[in-house]
Formats: C-alpha cells, sequence, structure tokens
C-alpha cells in the first residue's frame, strides 16, 4: 500500500499539516495512536501569528466563537509577568485563548472536511528509507502493516519516535533535582482573599494573583516558602468566554 505522505501524530501540529497539504492537492495519511480524541486539556491558547493564519483559513471564528476578526493584545502575562505592548507601531502578538481539546476537535473535523484519511488507533512502530520513499511500519487494530511513501512527518511530540528510529537528536539537558506536577484541583472559598482574589496560603500569607489582559482570567499563585528551599506554583487560563 502507498500514499504520498504519513503524518505520525494526529495532534494540532499534524492535523494542521494534513489540512494544509490538502489544500495543495496532496492526501495524507494521519496516524494516531488514540482511538479517539483525549479529553485531557494539555494547552490553553495560542499565542503569535499562528492565530492569522488559522483566521486566513477561516479557522479563527470556529475556535474563538466570534465573528470579529483577531486583534493584537495591548499587553501580555506569562508567569505572572506583564508585557506592555501598547507602545509597538505593529504589535504582531496575537492570542486565541482555546482550550487544545477544542484545537483538535475543530482541525479533525476540517481535515475529514478537505478529504483527509485519519488512522485512529494505529501507531508507527518502525520505518526503513530508501533511495526514494520510506517504509513504514504500523501497529493497528487489526494487526501489524507495511505504508510505503514519499515522505514520512513526524509530529509525534516530545518524546517522537519517529525522531529517534530517523536518528535526529534532541540534545538538551534534564535536570533532575525538581518535580513537576500537574492537577486539576479547585481550591477551596476559605483560602480565597476576598479583597484581592489572591490565594491565602496558610503559614505564609496572601498571594495575589495577576493580571490579564489577553482574554483569560487567570488563577495563578508563585511564592517561594519561608525555607527558601521550595516554590509553590499554580497556572489555569479559563477563558472568559468559552467557545463552543
Amino acid at each position: 500500500m502507498t500514499a504520498d505522505v504519513v503524518i505520525a501524530g494526529g495532534g494540532p501540529n499534524g492535523l494542521m499539516l494534513a489540512c494544509e497539504l490538502s489544500l495543495a492537492g496532496v492526501r495524507p495519511v494521519v496516524l494516531e495512536r488514540l482511538p479517539e480524541r483525549t479529553g485531557e486539556n494539555r494547552a490553553n491558547g495560542l499565542v503569535g501569528q499562528v492565530v492569522r493564519m488559522l483566521d486566513r483559513r477561516g479557522l479563527y471564528g470556529p475556535l474563538s466563537g466570534s465573528q470579529d476578526p483577531p486583534r493584537p493584545g495591548a499587553s501580555f502575562v506569562f508567569g505572572a509577568l506583564p508585557l506592555d505592548l501598547s507602545a509597538l507601531a505593529d504589535n504582531p502578538l496575537y492570542t486565541l485563548p482555546v482550550p487544545q481539546r477544542h484545537v483538535e476537535q475543530v482541525l479533525e473535523e476540517r481535515a475529514i472536511g478537505l478529504g483527509v484519511e485519519i488512522r485512529r488507533g494505529h501507531e508507527l512502530t518502525g520505518l526503513s528509507q530508501g533511495g526514494d520513499a520510506v517504509t513504514v511500519d504500523i501497529a493497528g487494530p487489526a494487526g501489524a502493516y507495511r505504508l510505503r511513501t514519499r515522505y514520512l512527518i513526524g509530529a509525534d511530540g516530545g518524546r517522537s519516535l519517529t525522531r529517534k528510529l530517523s536518528g535526529i537528536g534532541f540534545p538538551g539537558v534534564t535536570k533532575d533535582n525538581m518535580v513537576s506536577r500537574t492537577a486539576h484541583a479547585t481550591v477551596p472559598a476559605s483560602m480565597i482573599d476576598p479583597a484581592s482574589g489572591g490565594l491565602n496560603l496558610p503559614g505564609y500569607g496572601v498571594i495575589p494573583p495577576p493580571r490579564s489582559t489577553a482574554g483569560l482570567r487567570p488563577v495563578c499563585w508563585t511564592a517561594t516558602r519561608p525555607s527558601g528551599d521550595r516554590s509553590l506554583s499554580g497556572w489555569s487560563c479559563i477563558p472568559r468566554r468559552s467557545p463552543r
């Protein structure tokens, strides 16, 4: 079996690329190991020129729930640090507060509408490169099989098997002296300071929340405990107007 392009990974990057290739007359095959879209929310928005690119493709409205075109933000907050951009003559910073699961839903619907073949429950397990093609080993619900393709694209995340099998390095330093945990949690009302809306941490005091002008209602705290050897931080972005 052959395909023009095989994309390993059906996340936002893989799906958007599949849409772009389809618009250019290429019929890609997307391999995604998950049998269905995950309900886990791995990101809370898009920042930068990608927002304008989505608008050019008619995707800004479905993602934002608004009929208005995107506009640059006068300021931006990241890690509780505000950045004033109002003095820029040509502000390049566009933001789109939208959960990643909604991004994937919209892009998948778009890809299917363009005729992209998305194979869920199919995972790349191996590859071999020839002079003019790549043979891809795949594990699917009905068993193992192979696809021959002109191009294989790895959109399978930071631990990309495509990258590893291709011998492409990912240099960097991994620290083992810090543990980061992520959880969905609700702060009891008794811990919210009524005057500032900050977090009232027992034994520490009130940690004020940041402000946001990026269309988000942030819940964020960063602090160092009195001992000086531990830090507490939390970040949650809640869209002011939730998309459909």
